[in-house]
């Protein structure tokens, strides 16, 4: 060991082997050439399909205000449905005599069973 290469931790060391080797220009490419297949043999698309079931839910409210439908039917509503298990969030619109609630579930939870909770 020189006195240069003695004074180096083990990372300076291992990194001054790779400088003086004749095969580090060949590593190198050899792992770009596996990173660039790797890129092209991975599956893509453009458009992945991602399934969100969404539930609308509506309530009419005959001769309420909407300001009466969002105190006394959209926002109880919304706080009862929040409750339930997967759901992500529920968005409601409060118009004179109805009460419009869409609820989203988790990605990935299934229609059907979700529908029917």
């Amino acid at each position: 060991m020189t006195e240069a290469t003695s004074r180096l931790g083990i990372s300076g060391r291992i990194a001054a082997a790779f400088q003086d080797n004749p095969l580090t220009p060949i590593l190198a490419i050899t792992g770009l050439l596996l990173g660039l297949l790797a890129v092209a043999i991975t599956p893509r698309e453009e458009e992945p399909q991602i399934d969100v079931t969404m539930a609308n839910v509506m309530v009419p409210f005959d001769g309420a205000s909407a300001r009466e439908v969002e105190q006394l039917v959209a926002t109880p509503l919304e706080q009862k449905l929040a409750e339930i298990e997967g759901i992500k969030h529920v968005y409601s619109i409060s118009r004179p005599g109805m009460a419009v609630l869409t609820v989203e579930y988790e990605v990935g939870v299934a229609r059907q069973p979700a529908l029917v909770r």
